[in-house]
């Protein structure tokens, strides 16, 4: 009876455990960062890549050529984004990443858009260009209950 109580107990602490934990993020070789600045999908690709793709989602296309310019996904370990490249001016996405920490999301930033010409601000929830107004990507970082969520706009 001991055994079993404590077998029980083990069992229970152990996905207590488990619940708390926040997931990491696999990090690209530099070869695949290098390559993923000239990709126009690079986070599909490395999310795809590293972590696996579940599920796409075609969300609108472009009228003279049937191209896709809006799409959902949603990776294996529940990670979300939605990117929207149907605008001139420049793409929208965000990505949601549940169970995952700030400092998680900001090395993410800082493999695929760390630059010269764009700063963090003081709490590291924005990273954009020194000149506000200028050609380039915003990003801002919210943390939300159980999720971080990613959000940036990358134009002119």
């Amino acid at each position: 009876m001991k055994k079993l109580t404590f077998i029980s107990l083990l069992l229970l602490f152990s996905s207590l455990s488990l619940l708390g934990q926040t997931n990491k993020l696999p990090v690209p070789t530099k070869a695949f960062i290098e390559k993923a600045k000239y990709f126009s999908d690079f986070e599909e690709k490395y999310f795809t890549k590293y972590i696996g793709k579940k599920t796409e989602k075609i969300l609108k296309r472009y009228t003279d050529s049937k191209d896709i310019c809006a799409s959902e996904y949603e990776f294996r370990t529940g990670i979300k984004m939605k990117s929207n490249s149907c605008s001139e001016a420049g793409s929208e996405v965000e990505i949601i990443f549940p169970n995952y920490s700030k400092s998680e999301v900001v090395k993410f930033v800082e493999w695929f858009f760390k630059n010269d010409f764009s700063e963090w601000n003081k709490t590291k929830t924005n990273y954009q260009p020194k000149e506000d107004g200028d050609a380039g990507c915003y990003l801002e970082i919210k943390e939300l209950k159980g999720k971080i969520v990613l959000s940036y706009y990358c134009g002119c």
